[in-house]
C-alpha cells in the first residue's frame, strides 16, 4: 500500500517569521526577568542601608549617653548635619585620632566591612588603624555620595527639622535622623524616589 505525504509533513524546521517571533518572546522574558533581578538587588540594598542607618541612631543615642553631647556637638549649638566621613566614624568608633571627641576610647557602632577598597569601597566600614569611613550599598561614581548623613539635634530642643533640600517637617523627640542620597546620589524632586531615610517620610 502506497503512503502519500501531504506537503506539511513534508515540511521540516522553522520559517523565518516563527524563528523570529521565537526570539521575541525569548527576549521578552529575559528583559523581565532581568528587571525582576535588578528589582530585588535594589530592595536588598535599600534593606542594608536601613539597618545601617538605624544603627547610626542608636550608636548616636549611646554616645549621648556616655558624654551628654553628641558626636561633633561640642563647637556647635544648632542642629547641623554631618557625614560619615573619618570625622565622624573616628569618633563613633572610639579611634585614637578622634580621642579629643571620645576620651574613654569607646566604640559605639558595628557594622560590617565595606566591600572593596579606597575609591571602589561601599557598602559598609571602611577602616584601618586610625581611620573609618561609613559608606552606602551604592557604588555611587563620585565617594562623597556613597556617605550617610545624619542631622544631628545639637541645640537639644528635641525638635529636629528634615534637611532643606528634603522638606520641611519637624521630627520631635529624636536627637539624629539619617539618611541616604540612594543610587543616584542626589536629592530633590523625582531624584528623593530612591533615598532612604531612618524616619517615616510624608509625601
Amino acid at each position: 500500500m502506497k503512503q502519500y505525504l501531504t506537503p506539511s509533513s513534508l515540511r521540516r524546521g522553522f520559517t523565518l517569521v516563527e524563528l523570529l517571533v521565537v526570539i521575541a518572546i525569548i527576549a521578552v522574558l529575559a528583559s523581565l526577568g532581568f528587571a525582576g533581578f535588578n528589582m530585588a538587588i535594589q530592595k536588598a540594598k535599600k534593606t542594608s542601608a536601613q539597618t545601617c542607618m538605624g544603627q547610626l541612631v542608636l550608636a548616636s543615642d549611646d554616645y549621648y549617653e556616655a558624654y551628654q553631647q553628641l558626636p561633633l556637638g561640642s563647637t556647635s549649638n544648632q542642629d547641623e548635619e554631618q557625614v560619615t566621613d573619618n570625622q565622624l566614624m573616628a569618633a563613633l568608633l572610639g579611634l585614637t585620632s578622634a580621642e579629643e571627641e571620645n576620651y574613654k576610647l569607646e566604640s559605639f557602632f558595628k557594622f560590617k566591612a565595606a566591600k572593596g577598597k579606597g575609591q571602589a569601597a561601599h557598602d559598609g566600614i571602611e577602616r584601618s588603624d586610625n581611620r573609618a569611613e561609613l559608606l552606602g550599598p551604592w557604588l555611587n561614581k563620585v565617594k562623597d555620595d556613597r556617605y550617610y548623613r545624619v542631622m544631628y539635634n545639637y541645640d537639644y530642643d528635641n525638635e529636629l527639622r528634615e534637611p532643606q533640600a528634603l522638606g520641611n517637617e519637624i521630627i520631635y523627640d529624636v536627637k539624629s535622623l539619617v539618611y541616604h542620597r540612594g543610587k543616584d546620589g542626589k536629592v530633590g524632586g523625582k531624584n528623593d524616589q530612591d533615598n532612604v531615610y531612618s524616619w517615616s517620610k510624608s509625601d
